[in-house]
């Protein structure tokens, strides 16, 4: 088997069982999800590896969303920390003791919880850093597997044309 054999094999179409006697496809079937011999087709396999991109970069704007929902709460939660600490040294000011201590040890609570919040956030900006890093090397395969695929479709069309080029010659030659 020659190389270019080897390389065009992808390529060559056999009718899959749902054709119909004249070798058209049925209605509404597409050839796209079709296999030949076990393997994807290139048209297929790129159609997985586009469903792979949009499953990757939904996973992004999750985790971004996810990441900016805890920006969010933080914020509310330290506007929250900073009228409670207000409402402490205005009970401190006013005398008000207990309700001072009692205001502070909630302070002391919801710094614990925004100090938990800013941690999560972090590790969301860290796994969104990955996630982003991993989507570019993915888009880059599929570019690259993409001009693999046109490279390879051109060299099965010169083919082609090669060897109708051929036969219209030996046709000419045979008398």
């Amino acid at each position: 088997m020659s190389v270019f054999d080897r390389l065009s094999a992808p390529f060559r179409r056999r009718p899959p069982a749902g054709r119909e006697a004249s070798g058209r496809q049925p209605a509404g079937a597409s050839d796209a999800g079709a296999s030949t011999g076990g393997q994807l087709t290139v048209g297929a396999a790129q159609l997985k590896q586009l469903a792979a991109l949009a499953q990757m970069r939904r996973g992004v704007a999750d985790v971004s969303v996810s990441r900016q929902r805890l920006d969010l709460q933080a914020v509310d939660l330290k506007s929250a920390m900073d009228s409670l600490e207000a409402q402490a040294a205005a009970a401190a000011a006013g005398g008000d003791a207990a309700a001072a201590r009692s205001a502070r040890g909630r302070l002391t609570v919801m710094a614990e919880q925004h100090g938990d919040l800013v941690s999560q956030r972090d590790a969301l900006a860290e796994q969104e850093a990955m996630l982003t890093a991993e989507l570019s090397q993915l888009q880059a395969r599929v570019s690259g597997f993409n001009v693999t695929a046109e490279t390879l479709r051109a060299a099965q069309a010169a083919a082609g044309a090669r060897h109708n080029i051929a036969k219209s010659l030996k046709d000419l030659q045979d008398p």
